[in-house]
């Protein structure tokens, strides 16, 4: 009994010490280079209570450095959709701190659920084109600014918008489709990225399966647990 008893606390500890790594601040630095689709965002103009700025929407892409995320696909850049309206993106390099895997309930209020929903379904249309792409980000923006306190409108109540080549259009088609609670989720894995300087930004990665190390360390514990067990019978 004394054996299983230290396997017990002996798995503990390997997980805590896991866990206090995972937590730890990861940070990237980023430097704006353009709007994902290289041929020119569409624009238009944005009315909140912020004021009303003509603005780019889309996708933003950025050349990293400095990256101690963990995340080896974005030491080659990394695309993120702007999720602050207040602030202004610096687009000399700047050190962002990474929170990855969050849950945009914590974030976003019941609005989580909708974004959930947003990158879910509709993500991989936003990279088909430019249109689409600004169509992505004025969907989110509508979505932080507006849930639940109003329903989803891109020409009224507290976020509205004017031109965007018709992209509002396709953004409030999408809109109108996340109550349905049969939408898929999960598809993704959100990493906000924080800046005191900058815009806040949301990215994403596949969703990702526990870590090998993570299951590892469970297996070999729970081997060792019944082979002691197996010791004491």
């Amino acid at each position: 009994m004394k054996m299983i008893h230290f396997l017990r606390l002996a798995m503990a500890a390997g997980l805590l010490t896991i866990a206090s790594v995972a937590t730890q601040a990861a940070s990237i630095t980023l430097k704006y280079d353009n709007n994902l689709a290289a041929e020119g965002a569409p624009t238009g103009r944005i009315y909140s209570s912020y004021g009303t700025p003509n603005v780019y929407a889309g996708e933003f892409d950025f050349s990293t450095s400095n990256n101690t995320s963990g995340i080896a696909e974005w030491d080659d850049g990394l695309s993120a959709f702007c999720v602050e309206i207040g602030t202004t993106l610096k687009t000399t390099a700047t050190q962002y701190t990474v929170n990855s895997g969050v849950n945009l309930m914590d974030y976003f209020g019941t609005a989580g659920s909708h974004i959930n929903r947003l990158f879910s379904n509709y993500y991989d249309d936003a990279q088909t084109s430019k249109y689409n792409g600004a169509a992505f980000q004025l969907a989110l923006w509508e979505i932080i600014n507006e849930w639940p306190n109003s329903a989803y409108s891109m020409t009224s109540n507290a976020f509205k918008s004017d031109y965007f080549s018709g992209a509002r259009t396709t953004a409030q088609n999408w809109l109108n489709t996340l109550s349905d609670t049969n939408l898929a989720t999960g598809k993704y894995d959100f990493h906000l990225l924080e800046a005191g300087n900058s815009q806040n930004l949301l990215t994403v990665t596949t969703a990702s399966v526990p870590e090998p190390a993570s299951l590892l360390l469970l297996m070999t514990g729970l081997f060792a647990l019944f082979r002691a067990r197996r010791r004491v019978r």
